[in-house]
């Protein structure tokens, strides 16, 4: 990856760091409840970004090690539990939604019910895709060192 390239996630990582501070310290400054729950909420997720900026740089400079069989498991038994959360709540954004006119309660009803939708389609992928792509069991393991070997797991033959 070019330079340039690693030195704009770097300064994405400060923008939203920054960016964040900022939210937190207006939603300080006032005292209505909605406007501050946004005001945080967003820069909560300048933080999530942050982080997730930091993580592609760990990718691009970083060698990144399998995921074990055990890893697997786990990761696969969570994921299933949280994506069944998250279909639940977003049922329950939807019907609270339908119970009330108040604008402002629909405007935040409205933003989480995004974020449960995000995270289950998320959550969806990562058990579809991330996992198994970068997971070894232990039977693909002994397959690379004894069956693809050409001395079948042993010094020279």
């Amino acid at each position: 990856m070019s330079r340039d390239f690693l030195k704009e996630v770097e300064e994405m990582i400060r923008k939203e760091v920054e960016y964040a501070k900022e939210l937190d310290e207006l939603s300080n400054m006032i005292d209505h409840p909605v406007l501050q729950a946004l005001f945080k909420a967003i820069a909560f997720d300048s933080r999530k970004h942050s982080v997730l900026y930091t993580s592609a740089l760990r990718l691009l400079r970083e060698e990144i090690k399998a995921l074990t069989e055990e890893e697997l498991k786990i990761i696969s038994e969570k994921v299933r539990k949280h994506i069944e959360l998250e279909k639940e709540m977003i049922e329950r954004t939807l019907e609270l939604m339908k119970q009330t006119d108040d604008p402002k309660l629909k405007l935040i009803l409205a933003s989480i019910h995004e974020d449960e939708v995000k995270h289950h389609k998320l959550l969806t992928d990562i058990e579809k895709n991330i996992a198994s792509k970068y997971g070894v069991t232990e039977e693909e393991l002994w397959d690379m060192v004894w069956k693809d070997s050409p001395w079948h797991g042993t010094p020279g033959g």
